[in-house]
């Protein structure tokens, strides 16, 4: 069992699995024929077995980085705050004072008979980063598992679909009639936009459409795109006898969808939301602060410097 999760969770591994799944997927898509990989079992089986890893990669990290964030320690030791990349001692200066100066913090205070303890945390969320993104990774990969099942099973999948003028074609339970077609051009001749016209035909359901080669038509997890059209018709009469259509099934894109944008999302916490703490230990009217960051440490540490030199400022004002 420890053998197989060091297996799954190791890096080297998922490289490895994404590296067959790439070399796979660039065989099917430049070899004619070759997308009947993309349904295949093997395919499938790699796809299942970079998702496990993704998978237990982050439920072994997020539950003790969990814990860790949500929970921290707040009494600390002087050795703890020592060994934090920023650690500092001030003298002649209370606990209400430091809370005055560190804006937009949430304390959390403790005590103990002759000490008190606060802690102070920003950007939780920023930790989170990159297990977001191996969400999104997942969602990604169910999609694609999703659309190499279901998507490439379809019997009208990849058909190129040709129908005439005033004619249907019965596709999956619905039909589509072809209305007309029309091709735009600019005042300069040069061609401006391709349309078909067509009526969707679903039982008391009946709707006109266009389809044009930016604007494809999705109905029931199949889309049309415009292919070609009788070019002869419509140079010397205007219009078109035939207009053929590439079918595509679209299921599970609109989970490689949300899984791109979750997975951005994730990456962009990682980049730019730093998780910033603070330890402030006061005793015998001496301040003990520790604090450390994730990202944007030097930044951070000046933030530090300037309150700590107004609360020195603020002491000796005092005195």
């Amino acid at each position: 069992m420890n053998f197989a999760i060091k297996l799954f969770t190791s890096t080297k591994f998922a490289v490895a699995t994404m590296a067959v799944i790439i070399l796979i997927s660039a065989v099917g898509s430049f070899y004619p024929g070759g997308d009947a990989v993309f349904g295949s079992l093997p395919f499938l089986v790699l796809i299942g077995l970079l998702a496990v890893s993704t998978a237990l990669c982050s439920l072994t990290r997020v539950v003790p980085l969990w814990r860790g964030v949500m929970h921290p320690p707040i009494e600390v030791s002087d050795e703890f705050v020592q060994k934090l990349p920023y650690n500092a001692s001030i003298s002649g200066v209370t606990v209400s004072q430091v809370k005055a100066h560190w804006k937009g913090y949430k304390w959390h205070e403790a005590k103990s008979p002759d000490t008190t303890f606060l802690f102070a945390q920003k950007g939780r969320i920023g930790r989170f980063g990159p297990h977001i993104a191996h969400f999104g990774a997942l969602l990604l990969l169910l999609g694609v598992a999703v659309g190499a099942a279901y998507g490439y099973a379809n019997p009208y999948n990849n058909k190129i679909a040709v129908i005439p003028e005033g004619g249907t074609l019965q596709v999956d339970g619905f039909a589509l009639q072809l209305n007309g077609f029309n091709v735009s051009y600019y005042n300069t001749g040069a061609v401006q936009d391709y349309r078909a016209t067509i009526t969707l035909i679903d039982g008391n359901l009946v709707q006109t459409r266009d389809i044009t080669v930016n604007g494809p038509l999705t109905y029931k997890g199949l889309t049309f795109y415009l292919y070609a059209y009788d070019s002869n018709g419509v140079m010397e009469s205007g219009k078109a006898s035939w207009v053929a259509f590439q079918i595509k099934s679209d299921a599970g894109v609109p989970l490689v969808y949300a899984g791109a944008v979750v997975t951005l999302v994730g990456i962009m916490i990682s980049l730019y939301v730093s998780h910033k703490r603070i330890w402030v230990k006061w005793s015998n009217e001496r301040i003990l602060l520790g604090a450390i960051s994730n990202k944007s440490s030097a930044r951070f540490f000046r933030d530090i410097d300037s309150m700590r030199a107004k609360l020195e400022d603020y002491s000796q004002a005092r005195d």
